[in-house]
């Protein structure tokens, strides 16, 4: 699923992402895949694997739009 992070608590490392669906699903730093907490950004855009009775996010990677070089 896709969304983007809307709130970042560094002190406890955790954050909140408002997905596609329109629930808010909340991560934590362990959660990350490819990247830190300190990487992080309110606004950017996220994939993660959701899941619905705990609201809680997994497996979360920024999307990082892929730049055609010219040849």
């Amino acid at each position: 699923m896709t969304g983007r992070i809307t709130r970042l608590i560094d002190d406890r490392q955790v954050g909140i992402i408002s997905a596609e669906d329109g629930v808010d699903y909340q991560f934590a730093s362990h959660s990350l895949l490819g990247t830190t907490f300190g990487m992080l950004h309110v606004g950017a855009p996220v994939t993660f694997v959701p899941n619905a009775t705990t609201k809680r996010a997994a497996g979360v990677k920024i999307d990082v739009p892929k730049i055609d070089r010219p040849r």
